[in-house]
């Protein structure tokens, strides 16, 4: 769609002596690149389809990078690197009526089966829920290109889960390590960790207002739960 831009970056990598880190550190780094989703008047009537690129395009969270963003604000999202496949904890102990033995999926319940999804094993015949739900690359077919859908099975994953109900209790638990009993300040840590920025008076009104309110269970790891489910959490502005 853009012939004269590609030519431009083809004799930069010329320039460069073939270096595509140098090449791809150009693109990242870009004014272009690294704008915000947001359309102001003038875009909205020079580039309505983003076809010059005056605007991010805004996208969700691929699937191995929601399981990691979610660990990552409960705390316990294990950074280590390199090393073997992880097997992670599988809903409903799927992963029982497909192995013939111990070694075919070896849970891991500890911080080994916490790292980054790049390491989850990849296995024909059982893939993890979760990362299907949201479109992750599985070998359960071959695909040119990744999808990016948008399901109720998405947002049932989110709600009723397994991975986001236990981590909204450790992100809790994080909350209450960093801050005293004070709910206006948990509100604020919490969305300093999920969102990245200090929440406003409106939402911190509102969600004392919940956390008062709730009758059932811990009421800041409700909150978390919340957090954890909205779409600021999910993409990318």
């Amino acid at each position: 769609s853009h012939p004269e831009l590609l030519d431009w970056l083809a004799i930069q990598l010329v320039k460069n002596k073939w270096s595509l880190k140098k090449l791809h550190r150009l693109i990242v780094t870009s004014s272009t690149y690294r704008q915000s989703t947001a359309v102001s008047e003038k875009t909205r009537e020079v580039d309505p389809e983003n076809k010059l690129f005056s605007r991010f395009e805004r996208r969700r969270l691929t699937g191995e990078e929601m399981r990691d963003a979610i660990l990552s604000a409960s705390g316990r999202l294990n950074p280590e690197q390199f090393g073997l496949p992880i097997f992670p904890p599988l809903a409903d102990g799927i992963e029982e009526a497909v192995k013939y033995d111990q070694s075919k999926w070896d849970t891991q319940f500890g911080p080994e089966g916490r790292k980054r999804s790049l390491y989850i094993y990849q296995q024909r015949t059982l893939a993890m829920p979760f990362l299907q739900t949201f479109d992750a690359l599985v070998c359960d077919e071959s695909r040119p290109r990744r999808r990016a859908s948008v399901t109720p099975l998405q947002a049932l994953a989110l709600a009723n889960g397994r991975l986001v109900n236990e981590e909204a209790v450790y992100f809790a638990k994080r909350i209450r390590s960093k801050t005293d009993d004070d709910p206006a300040a948990q509100i604020t840590y919490a969305f300093q960790v999920a969102f990245a920025r200090k929440p406003d008076s409106a939402e911190v009104q509102q969600m004392q207002t919940f956390m008062e309110q709730a009758q059932k269970g811990d009421p800041l790891a409700s909150l978390c739960r919340i957090l954890l489910n909205a779409n600021e959490f999910a993409y990318i502005d």
